[in-house]
């Protein structure tokens, strides 16, 4: 039963029908943003690269103006691509892909999306990816900070939730955004990658616990 309820909610019905809560959440919710701003001119500052984490996105997509939203990467199977679909309904453009360029994620499309991700920067498209690697959360891999080196665009660590929550136990300890609630968004400062050959550990110390700051500052703000 439980397969075939996933079955169903990976099919181009259930996306819809998860784009149209996810409609409902934004319509009903009071947003909340760190920083204001009261011109909603979030994403008009040239082309940015924004990390999240994995099952703390859901609602990004509201973040933006309509016709602004930036070309998000999803997985080509199971849940990502559920999810990219139900983005899609939202008008997301989107990139399937992994979001690794390691050798044993060729047949996952990392390399491809990799480029394809790359090409939408230069055009001056911003780009949301999820920054932890798939099953492991929380740590930050290596793909987008390589992005950042190689693009010469900053990174913009973001965070979201809702007052009302469900957090599953997923490995990505997915939030489940209730209707009726404060949604709210936090942007962290930009983080720079210099393409300098240095080690890309460091940035991706540093991404991390930007991003851990801005999830918590955002719960902070959600629970107050």
């Amino acid at each position: 039963m439980k397969e075939s309820f996933k079955s169903f909610l990976r099919g181009p019905v259930g996306s819809w029908l998860i784009s149209l809560y996810l409609r409902c959440v934004s319509l009903t919710s009071r947003h909340i943003y760190e920083p204001e701003d009261p011109d909603n001119r979030f994403g008009t500052g040239g082309p940015v690269i924004y990390a999240t984490w994995h099952g703390q996105n859901f609602v990004f997509a509201f973040r933006f103006a309509k016709g602004r939203h930036p070309t998000l990467l999803v997985a080509q199977h199971g849940d990502g691509r559920m999810v990219g679909q139900a983005m899609q309904y939202l008008g997301v453009p989107l990139v399937f892909g992994s979001g690794s360029t390691e050798r044993t994620d060729i047949n996952k499309g990392g390399a491809r999306a990799f480029l394809q991700l790359l090409k939408e920067l230069r055009r001056g498209q911003s780009v949301t990816l999820t920054a932890d690697v798939p099953k492991t959360a929380r740590e930050v891999g290596e793909g987008i900070i390589l992005m950042a080196r190689k693009s010469g665009v900053p990174i913009i660590p973001v965070a979201m939730t809702t007052s009302r929550r469900k957090i599953l136990k997923t490995w990505d300890r997915m939030q489940w955004n209730l209707p009726f609630s404060r949604l709210v968004f936090v942007e962290g400062a930009p983080i720079t990658v210099p393409d300098d050959g240095a080690p890309l550990t460091p940035y991706q110390a540093r991404l991390a616990e930007a991003l851990e700051s801005a999830q918590l500052r955002a719960f902070a703000l959600a629970d107050q």
